[in-house]
């Protein structure tokens, strides 16, 4: 789970320090970038066995999502892990 740990804080640390989901120049902006975003990580998940992917569908919604859109997300938990899955194979 070392690595799952890791990613979640990788990504906290590049959405959040950047601001990615509340710059409007960012391709991350508004409900299309956001759903990019969940794409991207759900794509990721795929380096992960599927106990990890459980926890990081959770925690990146907590971890990475709320926070890089200080807390006013555009996407509730459901959706965002729908959207992760879709890439998953």
């Amino acid at each position: 789970m070392n690595s799952a740990k890791k990613y979640i804080s990788d990504m906290r640390n590049a959405v959040c320090s950047r601001r990615h989901l509340l710059d409007p120049d960012s391709i991350y902006y508004g409900i299309e970038g956001h759903k990019r975003l969940a794409r991207e990580t759900g794509y990721a998940l795929n380096d992960f066995s599927k106990s990890e992917r459980d926890e990081l569908i959770q925690e990146s919604y907590r971890n990475v999502y709320l926070p890089g859109c200080d807390f006013k997300p555009l996407m509730n938990a459901e959706e965002w892990s729908d959207v992760l899955l879709s890439q998953v194979k």
